[in-house]
């Protein structure tokens, strides 16, 4: 399976922008998520891969071959869609073979691979059945055999669970995941669901504005996003943030400090050379941190505001008061046992080595 790289790729469409000058590469036999808002540049970039775009200016490449002007079925790519695009007046057999037809192969040859892919998908049983006889997962398991049965280099993946629902689309990661896993096919797939990506990509691609922000592993965009974009795109709820913090130095450690706010912040912040010490943005996740009672060191006092319990979590929103008498929302996850009542006052304690700072004019984390 090919190595694919993407070296200073642009796309403008007129004096859009969609994509800008973004690099990144994805090994053999990976599986790399494209991840951001619609009209984030995602989908240029993959059809860009399959060829349908030609890229304004920068580099394709599949190993070491210069992929720009090479025509679609010269890329050895299949490619999976949002809304399955199955012929409806074929049965599941017919839409499968459809492409090895296309190459002529044998009846026999046909036959074979045909139930050698649906077996793997599980769907051997409804290859005489229209598409408009099956269910919606079924839809999108048959366009993703009509995919593998090519045995492509490159699969490449276009939104392809956004129109099931939610309990169809968590089976359908995890197949997804396993079979890419087990045929080892070099896989692109684009979505705008964080946790799709979060869940089935080895490493993920943050765009934003045309723009590839951050590329990285799910753990590291997670715990080590660079900017506030990715930290509040990435997490459900996302990510925290209170501003007008300075930095100042107590007893050798560093402290976010905020009127009568004082909190702790990572030893990794003694190593940071601070350009700008006041104006900072705190950010913490709803996970990272404790709600007590009373009143403790390095804790942030707060309301309650409104409860969402979630079954086995409950998410308490509190009010914090900010600069100039407004408030800040901020979401925690309560430890299971716990009470609350609406506008009673609490102390939101977070954990030292989870906090992140950004700089509000840059957006870009300090630490």
């Amino acid at each position: 399976m090919p190595e694919i790289r993407v070296v200073n790729f642009s796309k403008h469409f007129g004096k859009v922008r969609a994509v800008d000058n973004v690099s990144f590469d994805v090994k053999d036999g990976e599986f790399v998520a494209l991840l951001g808002p619609s009209g984030c540049g995602k989908t240029t970039t993959l059809l860009t891969l399959a060829g349908i775009y030609k890229p304004t200016s920068g580099e394709i490449y599949f190993d070491d071959q210069l992929m720009n002007n090479v025509p679609p079925k010269y890329r050895n790519i299949s490619m999976v869609f949002q809304n399955y695009a199955l012929y409806p007046h074929m049965t599941v057999f017919e839409n499968i073979a459809f492409p090895l037809k296309a190459k002529k192969m044998s009846k026999e040859e046909i036959e074979k691979k045909v139930l050698e892919v649906t077996k793997k998908l599980m769907i051997d049983k409804l290859l005489d059945r229209k598409p408009m006889q099956i269910s919606g997962g079924q839809q999108q398991r048959v366009a993703l055999a009509r995919a593998l049965v090519k045995e492509p280099a490159v699969l490449l993946f276009d939104e392809p669970l956004s129109n099931l629902d939610a309990k169809l689309r968590m089976m359908m990661r995890a197949e997804i995941k396993k079979l890419q896993s087990d045929l080892g096919i070099t896989s692109v797939y684009v979505t705008h669901d964080q946790a799709e990506a979060m869940t089935m990509a080895s490493r993920i691609a943050v765009f934003s504005m045309g723009k590839l922000v951050q590329y990285g592993t799910p753990d590291e965009i997670y715990n080590e996003p660079k900017n506030m974009f990715v930290a509040a795109f990435i997490g459900n709820p996302p990510m925290n943030f209170m501003e007008n913090f300075k930095v100042q130095s107590k007893d050798g450690e560093l402290f976010a400090t905020r009127g009568d706010i004082m909190v702790k912040l990572p030893p990794k912040a003694k190593e940071v050379k601070f350009e700008k010490t006041e104006g900072l943005v705190l950010g913490f996740r709803p996970e990272h941190c404790k709600i007590a009672k009373k009143e403790v060191e390095n804790s942030i006092p707060a309301n309650v505001y409104v409860l969402e319990p979630l079954g086995r979590d409950l998410i308490v929103n509190l009010k914090v008061k900010g600069v100039g008498g407004e408030s800040e929302l901020i979401k925690i996850f309560a430890e299971p046992g716990m009470n609350f009542e609406i506008e009673e006052k609490v102390y939101i304690i977070p954990d030292p080595e989870k906090l992140h700072l950004f700089d509000p004019e840059t957006e870009e984390t300090i630490l």
